[in-house]
């Protein structure tokens, strides 16, 4: 008998062209972030991230200018996809930053909960296309076909095979030159780089807020355009 699947996780993805070209510059702009930030705040085992080391406005310094722009261009196709109408919205990049994973080095389990849409773009891979260097994975904590909590369990051999219907996880593994979108709400890690080189990647977030001049019945369900809100102490005196 047929079985259907219904609410899928939408995650989008390109090969870029002309990230050969650029990969030089990136992956020069990258370290010279990690050098300059601040003191390591993360666990050894951890690999560096710039949004904790001072390094979380790369959208605005002109070295990261190619790759801003091709993540502007495939976060309207995926938004596109899922049908929503880009003129009744404003897009921002809030924040982005270098990923630098050194040998055994990860990055744990989280989500982005301040931003809307999230992406990383592999700037440089060892061994690109295995998972040898750590895949991102992506988790379901729902797991709405879990019919008994638990049954997923490590601890139990109740599950006979894994399948779409029953995983609580799945990887894409790093490529170079690769862009990938999903929802920043989505929780997701890297695994570990076995290799000896670096993987280094670019994180970006996204927020959606209402075009100015929308219907006000908008803003129940998207942030209101920035320039209507107000910073606490600048009202009319």
């Amino acid at each position: 008998m047929p079985v259907d699947t219904w609410f899928p996780l939408a995650v989008y993805y390109e090969d870029l062209p002309g990230a050969v070209s650029q990969k030089k510059q990136l992956i020069d702009a990258a370290l010279q972030l990690e050098q300059d930030g601040y003191e390591r705040r993360a666990f050894p085992e951890m690999a560096w991230t710039g949004d904790l080391h001072g390094a979380e406005q790369i959208h605005r310094d002109p070295r990261f200018g190619w790759i801003v722009g091709q993540v502007e261009i495939h976060v309207k196709c995926y938004l596109a996809q899922l049908g929503l109408d880009l003129d009744q919205l404003e897009l921002y990049i809030q924040r982005a930053w270098p990923v630098i994973s050194r040998h055994q080095q990860e990055v744990g389990s989280h989500c982005h909960n301040t931003a809307h849409v999230s992406a990383v773009y592999y700037v440089s891979v060892p061994n690109s296309g295995s998972d040898e260097a750590g895949s991102l994975v992506f988790f379901d904590s729902v797991r709405p076909n879990e019919v008994s909590p638990g049954l997923g369990s490590e601890n139990t051999n109740i599950i006979t095979s894994w399948n779409s219907f029953n995983q609580d996880q799945t990887l894409y593994p790093p490529t170079e030159g690769r862009l990938i979108v999903f929802p920043a709400k989505q929780q997701h890690g890297v695994t570990v780089n076995h290799t000896e080189g670096l993987r280094i990647s670019l994180s970006f977030d996204i927020v959606l807020t209402a075009k100015p001049g929308n219907a006000a019945g908008s803003y129940e369900f998207l942030l209101p355009p920035p320039e209507q809100w107000q910073r606490f102490g600048a009202g009319a005196q």
